[in-house]
């Protein structure tokens, strides 16, 4: 660990002639699990580190001091923006990097910061305000859930502060904001299972949110967190009542609240795809959806899911089409990207319905190469598609550019597969390719 003398050292080294000094802020409490790397990735670029301890019992404020940040407590008054301007009024750089306990950067992104301040001053003057960076939401495994935007880089200044107890936003003096002219990513590991596991934090912040709510009941931004807390918490029920008021409430102003409407659209949609008792309401609203967000990657998809299960395979096929377009152009902030490798499958599908078997096998090999060659269906749609054009041997060689036929795992869902659909002639290449044995 560097203590504060070596982050100096090191800051000056890498900063020399630079006139922007950054610091780095966070509120925390009990994160002894990932204070050490949320102070790491600023080392060499921010030339001080400041934390505001909330109450932690753990270790947090010993390796915190141990790494040279500066630590100061404050009393928790169930009001995120108070802790988090508190320890703005401690900083002393020019801007500031904001990052929760569970968040972080590569080296190569950290080291982006400073100049890209310069160049938007350069640019924009004073009326840049703020470094409007993706940040990733991302699973245990790694896996990206959504990337969006958010303010976490931004200048100091008494007029910018954080507003709101809980999901708090930053607000800027009028003529000046956030620009969007930047790649930095911020990595956030909060949304992943282990991350509320035994934390008590998905609770914490529907208690803030029903309280904000009490004295502010009409405040939709309130009503889309507090709904979005509901969902990710299990409680479905309660999250689609809110979901329905946001979208209820906000139809004569659409273009204010596009998000949080987006958001209210997805999870509605979502839920009552899975009850058959409300598909039709889900169809409905996947066709609102997509009209009023066509360059949405999810409701391209959602409404494509509602065209196929109607067997309108040609419009299904459009809509499906237009999302892989959107995937292929970059376009996917603010989507959930879990639907992206399904967007294969049901292009796969659909072109197998429509009677396009070249098209249907292009899709299905690229999902199960680039996606999951574990996905049963796609590899019987895979071959079957191979085997209406192709001998068996050529057929299990386009195979063994996606399976290992050294891999006991994949022979046998070759076998498998080659037996379920009743394909003597590739059946017996496999039992050849298995030695007759291992994989009977």
């Amino acid at each position: 660990m560097k203590n504060l003398e070596e982050n100096k050292l090191i800051y000056e080294h890498e900063h020399a002639g630079t006139a922007i000094r950054l610091s780095q802020c966070m509120i925390v409490k009990n994160e002894e699990k990932n204070i050490e790397r949320a102070l790491s990735w600023a080392i060499g670029v921010a030339f001080e580190q400041i934390i505001v301890d909330t109450g932690s019992t753990d270790r947090t404020v010993e390796i915190a001091e141990r790494m040279g940040a500066k630590v100061f407590q404050f009393k928790w008054t169930d009001d995120f923006s108070a802790a988090k301007n508190y320890a703005i009024r401690k900083a002393s750089g020019d801007w500031i990097a904001f990052l929760d306990a569970d968040e972080y950067m590569s080296a190569e992104h950290a080291r982006m910061i400073i100049p890209l301040i310069q160049n938007s001053i350069n640019s924009y003057g004073n009326k840049v305000a703020a470094l409007n960076s993706k940040l990733a939401n991302v699973k245990d495994d790694g896996s990206i859930i959504k990337i969006e935007r958010q303010q976490r880089i931004f200048i100091n200044r008494p007029d910018v502060r954080y507003e709101r107890p809980i999901h708090e936003e930053l607000e800027f003096p009028a003529g000046t904001g956030p620009i969007n002219e930047n790649n930095i990513l911020i990595i956030h590991t909060g949304y992943s299972h282990s991350a509320y596991a035994g934390t008590g934090k998905r609770e914490r912040n529907i208690a803030l949110l029903k309280k904000a709510l009490e004295t502010n009941p009409e405040n939709i931004k309130l009503k889309g967190y507090l709904a979005e807390t509901f969902y990710v918490s299990g409680n479905i029920d309660e999250s689609l009542v809110l979901y329905r008021e946001v979208l209820d409430k906000t139809a004569y102003e659409k273009d204010a609240y596009a998000r949080f409407r987006a958001n209210a659209f997805y999870h509605l949609i979502s839920a009552l795809m899975n009850n058959k008792k409300t598909r039709d309401e889900a169809d409905d609203l996947a066709g609102y959806a997509f009209n009023e967000f066509p360059d949405y990657l999810n409701f391209c998809y959602l409404y494509g899911i509602t065209l196929y299960r109607k067997e309108q395979y040609g419009n299904a096929f459009d809509a499906f089409k237009k999302a892989e377009k959107l995937v292929s152009d970059g376009k996917t902030e603010n989507q959930k990207f879990d639907v992206i490798a399904a967007i294969y499958i049901y292009l796969a599908r659909t072109c197998e319905k429509l009677n396009n078997p070249a098209e249907a096998l292009h899709y299905a090999a690229f999902y199960l190469q680039s996606h999951n060659k574990r996905h049963y269906g796609m590899l019987k749609l895979c071959v079957r598609m191979l085997r209406l054009k192709d001998s068996p041997e050529n057929a299990a060689n386009f195979l063994s550019k996606i399976y290992d036929f050294k891999s006991t795992h994949d022979k046998k869902i070759l076998l498998r597969c080659a037996k379920d659909i009743g394909d003597v002639g590739l059946t017996r290449i496999f039992l050849l390719i298995c030695n007759g044995k291992e994989c009977k």
